[in-house]
C-alpha cells in the first residue's frame, strides 16, 4: 500500500497550496468564472499527479532497499517485493497516468460546453472533443491558432482514447494491433496538462473577445 500522504488536506492554507500547481499550466488572465473553474480543475489533476508520482517513488525506494537486505522476506516467497515493484513501476504509472489524461481532457471539453453557449449548442455539447474545437475555431478564428489547436486536440484525443481501450482486456485484437504504443508515465500526464492548458488559453481570449462586444 502506499504511503499515506503526511500533510492535512482542507482549510485555507491547503487550498491556495494545491491552487498554485496551475501555474504550471494554465492561469486565467481574465478572471471569468468558467476559466477559474477549470484552473482549479487543472491545479487538483496537477497536484495528484505530483504526489502520485512521488508516493510511487518512495514505495519504490522503500521496496529496493528491502530487497538489498534481505529483510522482512519468508522463504518461498522472495519474489513478492520483485513482483509489487513490477506493478508499481508499470501498471500503477500508467493507470495513474492515464487517468489525469482523462480527467484532463474531460476539463477541457466541460470548459467547451460552456462557452458554447449559443441557442442550437446542445447538439455540441453531445459530440466529441474534435467537433467542439473546430466550432471554437469558426467562432473566435483571430483569436485561436487553428493548426496548434488542432494538433494538441489530435494528441489528447488518441492518447485518451488508446487508454481507455487498454483498459478493455477483450478489445479488438486487430484494433490493439494498429494503436501506436504510447508511454502512459508522469511525463505523458505532464504533457497533456500543458496542451489542455494551451487550448485554454486561446479560448480565453476568444471568449473575452466575445464578451466584450456583448458588453458583459
Amino acid at each position: 500500500m502506499l504511503e499515506e500522504l503526511n500533510e492535512p488536506l482542507g482549510g485555507a492554507d491547503e487550498e491556495m497550496y494545491i491552487s498554485a500547481h496551475a501555474a504550471e499550466y494554465f492561469s486565467s488572465r481574465h478572471s471569468r468564472i468558467e476559466f477559474i473553474s477549470f484552473e482549479h480543475r487543472v491545479a487538483s489533476l496537477a497536484w495528484l499527479s505530483s504526489r502520485i508520482e512521488k508516493s510511487v517513488d518512495l514505495e519504490l525506494s522503500e521496496l529496493r532497499a528491502i530487497r538489498a537486505a534481505g529483510t522482512f522476506r519468508i522463504k518461498g516467497w522472495e519474489g513478492e517485493s520483485d513482483e509489487a515493484m513490477f506493478m508499481l513501476d508499470s501498471d500503477i504509472r500508467q493507470i495513474s497516468a492515464g487517468v489525469i489524461i482523462v480527467a484532463a481532457v474531460a476539463a477541457l471539453e466541460s470548459l467547451m460546453n460552456q462557452i458554447l453557449d449559443q441557442p442550437g449548442d446542445a447538439a455540441l455539447h453531445r459530440a466529441g472533443l474534435t467537433r467542439k474545437a473546430r466550432e471554437c475555431v469558426v467562432r473566435w478564428p483571430e483569436a485561436l491558432d487553428a493548426v496548434a489547436l488542432e494538433e494538441d486536440v489530435i494528441w489528447l484525443r488518441k492518447r485518451r482514447n488508446s487508454f481507455a481501450h487498454r483498459l478493455i482486456d477483450d478489445v479488438d485484437v486487430q484494433w490493439r494491433g494498429n494503436v501506436p504504443d504510447w508511454d502512459f508515465d508522469g511525463e505523458a500526464a505532464d504533457e497533456a496538462l500543458v496542451r489542455v492548458g494551451q487550448i485554454a488559453s486561446m479560448l480565453e481570449e476568444g471568449w473575452e473577445r466575445q464578451l466584450i462586444s456583448a458588453g458583459r
